[in-house]
């Protein structure tokens, strides 16, 4: 499936996804390097090929056009997945935070089992 890499060293962007912020990189992310109290989710992109964002699970393996990190739980459909409108439920570009570091500073987990 190819290489993961550590959520606490890559950079990232910040997006709004369903109206709440969170963290994207286009590359895959090692779970167990995610800080507790965050979660992670992977997303597929369409079958066209055109770059949007269509679809969120804890793990894609067809279209995966990479991974999202969330303060705030997001709940997905009986069968494990969630789809994305990508004009009204993804937006790039929306804060400064590139960093896992940088967003829990801004938007602090609200659980008490957070790790930094």
């Amino acid at each position: 499936m190819g290489k993961r890499f550590n959520a606490r060293t890559e950079t990232f962007e910040e997006i709004m996804l369903f109206g709440k912020p969170a963290l994207f990189t286009c590359i895959r992310i090692n779970r167990d390097t995610v800080p507790k109290g965050l979660h992670m989710y992977e997303v597929r992109h369409d079958d066209d090929g055109i770059g949007d964002s269509v679809q969120i699970a804890k793990g894609i393996l067809v279209n995966h056009w990479g991974t999202v990190i969330t303060h705030e739980t997001i709940k997905l459909d009986n069968d494990g997945y969630r789809d994305i409108n990508p004009d009204k439920d993804w937006a790039y570009g929306t804060g400064d935070c590139t960093t896992v570091d940088d967003f829990t500073k801004k938007y602090p987990p609200k659980t008490k089992d957070y790790e930094r």
